[in-house]
């Protein structure tokens, strides 16, 4: 009898351990339409009791060279036209014309502003100036404000594509521009139909190019150094080549440091050259070559090898050396333009922060330390550690396999807060893949209460640099699923990735994608053991990952180290052969359409 009621309460352990198919089809397949968007599921409260983890479920998952005619018409449909020129205000002088325009250069920089149209406004205010009678002629402050109008359009559409952010739109106007590069040609048109355009003026379509981010922009940039050079009344200066600089550094050619490091060393020659006083390199030029180094670091590493975690190591060697050359030509000369600022020590510490060892770790803590020592003494905010400096120790120690990286990163972050600096999403989303990253069996718990403290934060500041991102929640649910505790710590670790992917789900701004649910299913392979239930529930995610199109090709290959054979066989609808191989590309087109093509 006691041998019997033995096994009956470890049979009944073993359910309420592993017997969750329920719950988590619950949390599959819940509808989100009428979830409250900020209804976060606290799995915290869910270690307690089967039947509370229950109720706080239901409760939390109930019920995402061209003529002025060809510009005009390029910029705006026909239809559209008339439109914006309908609501054209009247001028009764330059200053006030331009003012105006000065206006909607500054709702160019707005996320909260439809900034296509704001830039197309501009420069239709400014060819009808031109073409219609007034009592004024537009001038080369108008045209320059044209130009930084799209300048300004291209630098927030990379930022919103960037943050995953959908701008404003204006109803019943349409604009043919849509991309970051489509605002760049429209400046570079422009530049080009204008007679004679100055040195200001090719600056800023340099500029515009550099900050658009797209493969084309070193080449353009290049393209307007050359015209500029070939012109004799226009002569580039410092802050055409820095320009230049800064287009090849946010490039992913492969030969985007080389070229950066040319220029910046043809910079130094030239301004050797007495006929060429215009260009002297400055601290704003070893910046721009510092963020090139930071930016191929992460190139490198992200091949996952030895040989690109080596070409880090170099970065990070070589851009040190690069901020040793700079502090001694400073210390020499005493000129303030060669001073490192908190710009330059952050952009050596982000190249460190990518080798992913306690070494170069710890370099970066050192440089950290140094710059505060130095804003201590000379109390000038050039030297004032921000959330970018703190962010890349933050990544440094993520990337550190350390027992102490999790607490290093806990105290970093305390540190951080008490300077008055906030966590930004990349902060935080270092901070939940250094936890993913530890040994710790509570980490899922961890991780948890960093997403909740984030959210808070967004919900207060409203702020897009802290708003929580699909790859926010996908590196928490990789988190959840590198739990190695025991038993119920797992059971507890993939109830908390079920509330983080409902979670995902719910909100409105961002959604699921083919790594979500691939990753899922990776953490129902280490945390729920083989059998019907597992099945069940790993089938559950699969579909919802079909029905979304966001089947990748490791969802199938995690999904067949989670199912047996028949259920695999069933769930691909027949498309496994008979030696258990499958063809991603004989997967149907509806499964795949959305999914990260690798």
């Amino acid at each position: 009898m006691r041998e019997e009621a033995h096994k009956q309460r470890r049979a009944g352990v073993a359910r309420n351990r592993h017997g969750m198919l329920g719950l988590l089809i619950l949390l599959v397949y819940t509808s989100s339409e009428t979830v409250r968007t900020d209804a976060f599921v606290s799995p915290v409260a869910l270690s307690d009791t089967a039947r509370r983890n229950s109720e706080i479920v239901r409760q939390g998952f109930s019920g995402k060279n061209t003529p002025r005619q060809v510009l005009l018409r390029s910029t705006t449909s026909s239809s559209q036209s008339s439109s914006l020129s309908a609501s054209s205000p009247s001028f009764s002088s330059l200053k006030e014309f331009n003012a105006h325009l000065e206006t909607l250069v500054s709702k160019c920089s707005s996320s909260n502003e439809p900034v296509i149209v704001r830039a197309a406004q501009c420069q239709e205010l400014w060819e009808n100036a031109k073409e219609n009678e007034s009592n004024f002629e537009p001038d080369s402050d108008s045209f320059q404000f044209v130009l930084s109008a799209w300048n300004q359009c291209t630098q927030t559409l990379v930022r919103s594509r960037r943050n995953s952010q959908t701008l404003p739109s204006e109803k019943g106007m349409s604009v043919e521009v849509y991309t970051p590069l489509d605002a760049a040609k429209r400046a570079t048109t422009l530049l080009f139909a204008y007679p004679d355009p100055d040195l200001t003026a090719y600056n800023t379509v340099v500029e515009t190019w550099s900050k658009s981010r797209v493969s084309e922009s070193p080449e353009a940039a290049e393209r307007l150094l050359r015209r500029m050079m070939d012109d004799e009344s226009i002569e580039p200066n410092t802050n055409t080549y820095n320009f230049l600089i800064d287009a090849w550094a946010n490039s992913n050619k492969p030969n985007s440091l080389d070229k950066a490091t040319q220029i910046y060393r043809h910079m130094e020659k030239i301004s050797k050259d007495d006929t060429k006083g215009n260009v002297k390199p400055t601290i704003r030029t070893i910046n721009a070559v510092l963020h090139a180094y930071a930016r191929k670091s992460a190139q490198f590493t992200s091949q996952n090898d030895q040989e690109g975690f080596e070409k880090a190591a170099e970065c990070a060697a070589a851009s040190l050396d690069l901020l040793e050359e700079t502090k001694k030509r400073y210390k020499e000369t005493h000129d303030l333009n060669w001073q490192p600022d908190i710009a330059t020590y952050t952009s050596v510490m982000d190249v460190h922060s990518r080798c992913a060892t306690y070494r170069t770790t710890r370099i970066a803590g050192e440089l950290l330390a140094e710059v505060k020592k130095l804003y201590e003494k000379t109390g000038n905010n050039r030297h004032k550690p921000n959330f970018r400096t703190y962010t890349a120790l933050v990544t440094a120690w993520s990337r550190t396999r350390s027992d102490e990286s999790p607490r290093q990163v806990e105290a970093i972050m305390n540190e951080m807060k008490q300077a008055g600096e906030r966590p930004n999403t990349r902060t935080y989303t270092s901070a939940v893949q250094c936890w993913a990253r530890s040994r710790d069996p509570y980490k899922a718990k961890r991780v948890l209460k960093l997403l909740m403290a984030m959210r808070d934060e967004y919900k207060k500041s409203k702020s897009e640099h802290i708003r929580p991102t699909t790859l926010t929640y996908n590196t928490a649910i990789d988190a959840c699923a590198r739990c190695q505790g025991s038993p119920d710590q797992k059971t507890e670790s993939l109830k908390i990735a079920f509330a983080f992917l409902k979670t995902l789900e719910m909100d409105e701004e961002v959604e699921p994608d083919s790594t979500t649910y691939s990753t899922l299913i990776r953490a129902l392979n280490f945390l729920m053991p083989s059998g019907d239930e597992r099945n069940g529930v790993a089938t559950a995610v699969f579909e919802k990952a079909k029905k979304a199109g966001l089947v990748e090709l490791l969802t199938v290959k995690n999904l067949r180290m989670v199912l047996d054979s028949e259920t695999m066989r069933t769930a691909l609808e027949g498309k496994l052969e008979r030696n258990g191989e499958f063809n991603y590309g004989n997967l149907p087109a509806s499964w795949k359409k959305n999914a990260n093509k690798d």
